[in-house]
């Protein structure tokens, strides 16, 4: 028990002094605010791939293009304005910030951009971000989101179309809420956050049988699974407190509802230091 404490002790000051040492970097020039309107056509290819990758700022994306991607990006500093480039089934809206530490004040990044009908690989890259990602109904082969210190929410409230490969998501020390997950309609998921407050609600429509892998480094995070869903979570890792809200059976290290016959939802949890909160309602 000694132990436990003075691990804790030890990880609060080290998050203590990463928060109280800071340095001074060379603000950028801001001039005046520019807006790169966003029109991109679909390409031939049955599957697009669309790249977005920010800097850091303020990233929205919802559904509801006629083309493959509309939008406006605004920014007040020439050297952050957005490149896109096309190759093939490719399409990339990418920017170059070397440190996004001294984001806000006078500084301008806003990215509001909207998808199409077209079945896509999405990628999204960001580092220090505010993001809502509303990904509902959107007909997504695979989805990779790689992001720093962030909060975002990520949304699915419309089933996908298409079958889901894969579903990844890397962040850093981030709050990051992901609802309707069953919706997306992927095969596996892979989740990997460092510090921070994580949500995964796994709401939705469940055709098949689901494998989730969740690495979680320092922090809190909620897994929510609806009554009715057949799940069976298993935690490994180190020193982790594992809390239930609603029916579960434990036996060991495994957690499973009484779900109803039919797809089986299997999530692997391996935490290091941290919460671990199971809802089942």
């Amino acid at each position: 028990m000694k132990r436990l404490l003075f691990i804790f002790i030890a990880i609060l000051a080290v998050m203590s002094l990463a928060c109280s040492v800071s340095v001074d970097m060379p603000e950028p020039k801001t001039g005046t605010k520019e807006i790169l309107e966003i029109s991109e056509a679909a390409p031939d290819a049955e599957t697009a791939e669309v790249t977005i990758g920010m800097g850091g700022g303020k990233l929205t994306i919802g559904p509801g293009a006629d083309q493959l991607v509309e939008g406006t990006v605004e920014y007040n500093i020439a050297d952050w304005k957005p490149e896109i480039t096309r190759d093939g089934r490719e399409v990339k809206i990418e920017q170059s910030i070397n440190n996004a530490s001294f984001l806000g004040g006078n500084v301008v990044n806003e990215w509001d951009l909207r998808l199409g009908e077209k079945p896509m690989d999405l990628s999204v890259q960001a580092g220090a971000y505010e993001g809502e990602l509303d990904l509902s109904g959107l007909a997504l082969r695979s989805v990779r989101i790689s992001d720093g210190a962030s909060k975002a929410t990520v949304i699915f409230n419309l089933p996908n179309p298409v079958e889901m490969d894969s579903f990844t998501y890397s962040t850093g020390a981030a709050n990051i809420d992901l609802q309707g997950l069953l919706h997306a309609n992927f095969k596996e998921m892979n989740f990997k956050g460092g510090a921070g407050n994580f949500t995964l609600d796994f709401s939705g429509e469940m055709k098949h049988d689901v494998k989730v892998f969740i690495d979680g480094g320092l922090g809190n995070m909620t897994l929510e699974v609806p009554k009715g869903v057949d799940a069976q979570i298993n935690v490994s890792g180190g020193l982790n407190n594992v809390s239930t809200q609603g029916t579960w059976t434990i036996e060991g290290q495994e957690y499973r509802t009484i779900g109803t016959e039919g797809p089986l939802l299997k999530i692997q949890v391996n935490m290091g230091i941290g919460n671990l909160r199971l809802v089942n309602r």
